[in-house]
């Protein structure tokens, strides 16, 4: 079984045919908000409910979400069971380790709860499971007060080195930074941000900057301006960072409108973005293998996360200058904890920092060997550097190096303790992989047959 959602409306950039070929159970209803709870600070959602609109909805409430991942369409059920973070991830976590219970219906039928107080197990195996421990019905969620502003220092650095430096240091300052990212814009230039919530009480008018005005350049456009400027503060309004990247798709908007970031283009037509990439998606998988259409797809890009140990930072991103030549890259740092990680790679403090890499856009290099024999190089890489892979995207990893890099043990046991789970779901690796979607596929076909 799967769900019922089809591949178009989810963020990640390649078809999930694997879907034709399950049994798929709709969850199209399952779009409700259960709770505000202001005394305990927490909402209980349901998984088809949306970030932006439930970061919108908390606002009036004077609450907000610790973790506010950017790109409004993205569920809550997709950001726990296929992970996402972001650039408060530095104190917070992932977006499930601001997860307080879940509420699964699993093969059989039943309805558990799982917390850290019953069904343990269960509650930890759920995050990046992809669906194949049962439907997720229910989720709560603790939040936080909400602060209207944000204050964001923006610091331009001018080699690797300086720019691994900053983001080390602010990432492991104790307290001050409620907000830590940096964008490269080349091997040695880069933008590193730092920002404090604050109330409206604590804004300095004159370096206001509504950055969330249609009219206003994209995000990270307008960071790679302080690389001319120097060092300098701005005060943003809390709902426009938590949107910053959404108008422009971090960087990835251009590729279909190239013409929509200049200026004239922003003052007539900035009104129409975001751009619906559920849309674009949508359109790209029924025509993409139509003549007029199909040229217009072949493939030199890459959509891929990397999470990286943050000592090893340095040498991912001369990695990917070498064999990609991408800029921008997006660096975020995000503390995991036990037990998304394998315990021999775990300082005695039970967590470790890794950094975000994220490789997004098109490869101009003339020899560039194509995106597969690419990908190759970053699982390889990222394994040996034992970090993990953002599995949104193309997985071409082994079965045994997935199980190298996501250790099965806990999830193993669990699937083994689910009536029927072994019979009614595939596994992650066979969701998430391009060689388990085939395996998939080529089970479906011999039932078929016989």
């Amino acid at each position: 079984m799967c769900s019922a959602r089809p591949s178009w409306m989810s963020i990640t950039p390649i078809t999930l045919g694997y879907k034709d070929r399950l049994y798929r159970v709709s969850l199209d209803e399952m779009v409700d908000i259960l709770k505000v709870d202001k005394k305990t600070m927490e909402v209980t959602v349901e998984p088809g409910v949306t970030i932006g609109f439930l970061n919108r909805l908390l606002v009036k409430y004077g609450m907000t979400l610790p973790v506010v991942p950017e790109l409004d369409v993205l569920t809550i059920g997709g950001l726990i069971c296929g992970g996402g973070l972001e650039s408060t991830s530095h104190k917070w976590g992932m977006f499930h380790h601001t997860c307080t219970h879940y509420e699964i219906v699993t093969a059989d039928g039943s309805c558990l709860s799982a917390s850290e107080e019953e069904n343990v197990d269960l509650f930890h195996a759920i995050p990046m499971s992809y669906g194949t421990l049962g439907f997720l019905t229910a989720v709560t969620i603790k939040t936080v007060p909400y602060l209207s502003h944000l204050r964001l220092t923006y610091r331009p650095c001018f080699s690797l080195k300086e720019s691994m430096e900053v983001l080390e240091r602010e990432t492991n300052k104790m307290c001050g930074n409620d907000s830590v990212e940096g964008i490269a814009f080349s091997k040695d230039a880069a933008v590193i941000m730092t920002g404090q919530f604050v109330d409206a009480s604590q804004v300095e008018s004159s370096k206001l900057n509504r950055i969330g005005l249609w009219y206003k350049p994209w995000f990270y456009q307008h960071a790679k301006t302080f690389l001319l400027k120097g060092e300098q503060v701005e005060f943003v309004p809390t709902l426009d960072f938590h949107q910053r990247h959404n108008k422009g798709c971090f960087w990835l908007a251009h590729l279909y409108l190239p013409w929509a970031d200049g200026l004239l283009a922003r003052i007539l037509t900035g009104w129409l973005l975001p751009l619906n990439n559920q849309l674009l998606k949508f359109l790209k998988e029924k025509f993409e293998k139509t003549p007029i259409f199909k040229d217009a797809v072949i493939d030199r890009g890459v959509i891929q996360d990397f999470m990286i140990p943050i000592k090893h930072l340095e040498k991912a991103v001369q990695l990917t200058d070498t064999i990609t030549g991408i800029y921008p890259l997006w660096m975020v740092p995000s503390r995991l904890y036990q037990p998304s990680l394998p315990l021999d790679i775990l300082p005695k403090a039970g967590d470790v920092i890794f950094i975000d890499l994220g490789v997004y856009g098109f490869s101009q290099l003339p020899d560039w060997p194509g995106p597969d024999k690419t990908l190759r190089k970053f699982e390889k890489f990222t394994l040996e550097h034992q970090g993990f892979q953002g599995l949104y995207a193309e997985t071409l990893l082994t079965f045994e190096e997935f199980c190298d890099m996501f250790p099965f043990q806990l999830y193993k046991k669990v699937r083994e303790s689910l009536p029927h789970c072994e019979d009614a779901f595939p596994n992650t690796y066979e969701k998430v992989s391009r060689v388990g979607r085939l395996k998939v596929s080529m089970v479906m076909e011999t039932k078929k047959q016989d």
